[in-house]
């Protein structure tokens, strides 16, 4: 489990707007249709803690569409399905929270489109190479030749509020753009307990795949990318064949292995 103190900097960070924390994670959703669009709200009121707001109106609206209103629970989740233009392609949801005395926040995230029938790669972000790297001109063409057949699902343990840097370099290392989604975090929320009801910390380390939920929506999500033993052991569980890159020591079954990234980009998946 991480370090407290480092868990407590990492709630200061992302969008605030006053006291308020909005977090907005990119979204996925199927050609025709709806967007099941979740986003979360704290309030930093307690020095380094953000606890959740419970019963909050979020208003939510993708590409200008129709807006809707969901409200919070007491995790400070609220979410909605949105409708999404018809065609495929890269749309921007938008959030917005006003409260009673009139402080306000909106955060917004991108919302990827996709044809159901097209295939899907899943790759482990944490594992590619960025600017600077030797190995990045083989992993982008990789990625550039896998792009040209399918779409491209990122999994990242980062926190939702890096997530914006996140597509910054995978931009500027020319890898092709893709939805990124959050698939391992620490699931966490404040309790008040004793004679003067302090908060408490509650933190529970969880694996968090959203893996199997995808592969319902999209039949042809079937291999993941991945460099660890730890993300070939999840793509395996979500019944994915997965491709290792490296040596890394992995005993599963659905598994293949390139040696480089120069392999993959020569042979392929």
């Amino acid at each position: 489990m991480r370090n407290l103190g480092t868990l407590f900097f990492g709630l200061l960070l992302g969008g605030c707007g006053g006291n308020y924390i909005l977090t907005v994670p990119d979204q996925l959703a199927a050609a025709g249709e709806p967007a099941a669009a979740v986003v979360r709200l704290q309030r930093n009121d307690f020095f380094v803690l953000a606890p959740a707001v419970k019963g909050a109106a979020i208003r939510l609206r993708i590409a200008g569409r129709h807006e809707r209103v969901a409200y919070t629970d007491k995790f400070g989740y609220a979410g909605a399905a949105l409708t999404v233009p018809k065609g495929p392609g890269r749309y921007r949801m938008r959030a917005d929270y006003q409260d009673s005395e009139g402080e306000e926040i909106a955060a917004s995230a991108q919302v990827y489109v996709w044809n159901r029938a097209r295939p899907v790669v899943a790759v482990d972000l944490d594992c590619l190479p960025l600017e600077g790297s030797e190995d990045v001109a083989a992993a982008t063409s990789a990625l550039a030749g896998l792009a040209g057949r399918a779409n491209i699902l990122y999994l990242t343990c980062r926190p939702i509020d890096q997530h914006d840097q996140a597509h910054e370099s995978l931009g500027a290392a020319g890898y092709p753009d893709g939805v990124v989604l959050l698939w391992r975090a620490e699931k966490w929320h404040i309790v008040r307990e004793g004679r003067f009801n302090w908060p408490r910390l509650v933190v529970k380390s969880v694996m968090v795949s959203q893996l199997p939920q995808w592969k319902r929506v999209f039949p042809k999500l079937d291999v993941g990318v991945c460099s660890s033993k730890l993300a070939a052991e999840a793509f395996d569980h979500a019944g994915m064949r997965c491709v290792v890159i490296g040596q890394a020591n992995v005993e599963v079954e659905k598994a293949t292995h390139r040696a480089s990234w120069t392999d993959l980009a020569s042979e392929g998946i």
